[in-house]
């Protein structure tokens, strides 16, 4: 499998056939001077960072993947036309779409590869909100897939001070209306979820106070930066104003070096909803998105967190070629991650710990 479309599984989460998209996207004029600044060493073999010049205007709906319809006016957003909306927004970052490139690169707003994975991902992997909120899912200028051995959350600390901060910047100011809310991401979309909560949130408390939760999916939460940020990770099923995370893998994996995970990383178990290790069975899954997008009720995960490595291990995938991360990926990933479908596997019990989490806080 070629490494390219390795990554355009990564984004969909399933092998699902998708069609390339295009779109047109609406910039402001380059800004006067250079928001570029100093590079991270991490960050300096990224080729064309230098298009983080040109800002993304997020009034435009173009340059929004997903926004409620009520909104949009003549393509641009009126965030003050909100009486048929529901009562929490979502504000979701999407994962690594761009794939292996010759050079890790940020990409242009109009590329092909990274329009369509965005938008199989809101077809498969949102689902888990669609239900209990307003879907707010911006485009971003992401990175491809990094050389093997980077410093990613460096990386990924500096890019995210563009156009992610810039799309959350104005959902807050000009489309969420005081709605509380939830934030969430998968993979490369997680990491820069955690950089938000720590760069952006942690210096707008009165925003903070209105979130729900985080679902950063897919990449480290650390005990460090816990208490670094003053955060706090989920203890239960129904706490809110937390950090929802976890990385998945097969026992195969435990040995091995797997890039979502990190040193004092925590996981909670996505069917229990437990951060010890007590044992979660396919009987309490409530329902499992198979290889190929279709839902399986009960579902065919299990799930344990092994609470040394960080990660949830499972252990009842009948064929797991189908599941884990391609040959082309195990290096930087294991050769038993579920990476895949950090989402997919406990496909119902997330959503339904979404609505969960919604009622505790509307309940306070």
């Amino acid at each position: 499998m070629k490494k390219q479309n390795f990554f355009v599984l990564l984004a969909s989460v399933m092998l699902v056939a998708m069609n390339l998209a295009s779109c047109k996207m609406s910039n402001k004029p380059a800004a006067e001077t250079s928001r570029i600044g100093d590079i991270p060493e991490a960050a300096q073999y990224i080729v064309g960072l230098e298009k983080f010049d040109s800002v993304i205007d997020y009034s435009q709906a173009a340059n929004w993947l997903d926004v409620p319809a009520a909104l949009v006016k003549d393509g641009t957003l009126d965030g003050t036309v909100a009486d048929s909306l529901k009562a929490v927004d979502v504000f979701y970052i999407y994962p690594t779409v761009t794939g292996f490139r010759p050079e890790t690169e940020v990409c242009d707003m109009t590329d092909s590869m990274m329009i369509a994975g965005a938008q199989m991902v809101r077809r498969v992997q949102t689902g888990v909100f669609d239900e209990s909120c307003n879907v707010f899912m911006p485009y971003y200028r992401q990175i491809s897939m990094p050389k093997p051995g980077s410093d990613y959350r460096a990386i990924i600390d500096y890019v995210s001070g563009f156009d992610a901060t810039d799309a959350l910047d104005y959902f807050l100011n000009n489309l969420n209306q005081g709605r509380p809310f939830i934030i969430a991401g998968h993979s490369q979309g997680a990491s820069v979820v955690i950089a938000l909560l720590e760069n952006y949130m942690t210096k707008h408390p009165e925003a903070l106070k209105r979130m729900i939760a985080a679902y950063p999916i897919g990449f480290a939460v650390t005990k460090d930066w816990l208490a670094k940020t003053g955060l706090k990770f989920a203890e239960g099923a129904t706490d809110t104003g937390v950090i929802v995370s976890w990385n998945t893998e097969g026992p195969a994996n435990l040995k091995e070096k797997n890039m979502t995970l990190a040193p004092g990383g925590i996981s909670i178990n996505p069917i229990n909803w437990k951060r010890d290790d007590t044992y979660a069975s396919t009987k309490e899954n409530l329902g499992s998105l198979t290889f190929d997008g279709k839902l399986v009720t009960p579902g065919f995960a299990d799930a344990r967190v092994d609470t040394v490595r960080g990660s949830v291990v499972v252990t009842t995938i009948d064929k797991p070629e189908l599941y884990v991360i391609p040959a082309d990926g195990a290096e930087m990933f294991g050769p038993q991650s579920y990476h895949l479908h950090d989402y997919g596997f406990f496909f119902n019990n997330f959503k339904q710990n979404v609505a969960d989490r919604i009622k505790a806080f509307m309940s306070k």
